[in-house]
């Protein structure tokens, strides 16, 4: 199997250390990549002894995981590590996040059933917080995962256990990011983001109870979470393209949580042109899309890319070469994938992150946005308290639905 120079370097013990959520970061992050028990067993048990150490987010089928077995139908894959959270890390409730596991999962914490799974691709969290021992005792986190690839009816992208032609090498188990974080009681579930170029505005709608603040270059703005708020982002915006990929950094904090984000501000359309030829269209206007088709596979990590760096090599050559697009194939990326490639595009119109998934925007039933105006934030405004253009009341109000 080949090596790429990224999965030499890789540092076993802290593989992929960076924060797997970039569109909804908070301070609080404890990543648990790195070494975990493992065991392939046939019973439907968990083992009284394990095969020995697999290096996660890594599949058992890639050679960075340090395992090279293939999980057969049929076969039962097992993840053990302990957890012990940091001094004061628990702040309310502690949520445990995994990236992707292929293809169903089940998860207890301390013996005590946590969550289960079924697709490979999506990510998902349970609440652990009434699971945990006391603060500095010792944890237990095991997985259960099975996978029958092309002996189910699951989505599996190309894999197939006889690869060839066009088909690929299995994938199986944990192959993003297994994480922690804790959020205080009443906090910022989700995260959805609409730039509004027309209208030099970007919508922001948070799942969530009560005030809230963003900061957006320099400006803040007050509105309510549970109902969408356009902010107006003053009289010139900066449109994002290839060639120009503008990133806006957004700071957003309802009661005591607090995030940070990012957005671009561009729009997708299909115009007719001066002869009546429908184009994909850019900012409004034609753009000639030069691309490659992306499979998304590394040849030691399969689905999982062995770091940041080996990802922003890919999109740089692309660039280099004087491609302007990557279609994406076979499977979902990773979150910081995506936040990659807003080097080289933005992810499709309308999409949002949610925990660890990529979701639609603007769901059914929800109303539509109010304008929300900014007024300039001054030093010491970490706190994000101070008062705007008008009273929390008001803004209420002014934000109720249309």
């Amino acid at each position: 199997m080949l090596t790429t120079e990224w999965g030499e370097a890789l540092d076993r013990e802290h593989p992929l250390p960076e924060h797997p959520r970039p569109q909804l970061r908070r301070e609080s992050y404890l990543n648990l990549n790195g070494p975990w028990e493992y065991a392939i067993t046939r019973e439907n048990a968990e083992p009284e002894e394990y095969d020995g150490e697999i290096i996660v987010p890594f599949a058992p089928e890639s050679e960075l995981s340090g395992v090279g077995r293939t999980l057969k139908p049929g076969e039962y894959l097992w993840y053990r590590r302990e957890l012990v959270l940091p001094e004061g890390f628990n702040v309310g409730r502690v949520l445990l996040h995994f990236g992707a596991v292929d293809q169903c999962a089940r998860v207890w914490v301390n013996g005590e059933d946590a969550c289960a799974h079924t697709g490979g691709y999506l990510g998902f969290s349970a609440d652990i917080t009434e699971l945990l021992y006391a603060e500095g005792e010792a944890n237990e986190i095991l997985v259960r995962v099975t996978d029958d690839t092309d002996k189910s009816y699951h989505t599996r992208g190309k894999q197939k256990l006889k690869p060839g032609g066009i088909w690929y090498t299995p994938v199986s188990g944990i192959w993003q990011t297994v994480w922690c974080e804790s959020v205080p009681e009443n906090y910022i579930r989700a995260l959805y983001i609409t730039p509004h170029v027309d209208q030099g505005a970007v919508e922001l709608y948070v799942d969530g109870e009560g005030p809230c603040r963003a900061l957006i270059g320099g400006m803040a703005y007050d509105f309510y979470a549970g109902t969408p708020a356009l902010l107006r982002l003053g009289e010139e915006i900066h449109l994002w393209t290839p060639e120009d990929p503008c990133l806006y950094e957004l700071t957003l904090a309802l009661g005591e949580d607090r995030v940070e984000s990012y957005f671009a501000m561009r729009s997708f359309s299909v115009q007719a042109d001066s002869e009546g030829v429908k184009r994909l269209c850019l900012n409004g206007k034609p753009y000639f899309h030069n691309g490659l088709l992306d499979q998304g596979w590394w040849p030691d990590g399969l689905y999982t890319a062995p770091s940041d760096e080996a990802l922003s090599y890919d999109i740089e050559a692309a660039k280099a070469m004087g491609f302007n697009m990557l279609r994406k194939h076979v499977k979902v990326e990773p979150l910081r994938e995506l936040q990659s490639r807003g080097h080289l595009r933005a992810a499709a119109d309308g999409l949002a992150h949610e925990g660890q998934q990529v979701r639609r925007l603007r769901p059914e039933g929800r109303a539509r946005p109010r304008g929300v105006h900014g007024g300039a934030a001054r030093d010491g405004d970490r706190a994000l308290q101070l008062p705007v253009h008008r009273d929390v009341g008001a803004l209420q109000r002014g934000l109720g639905p249309v």
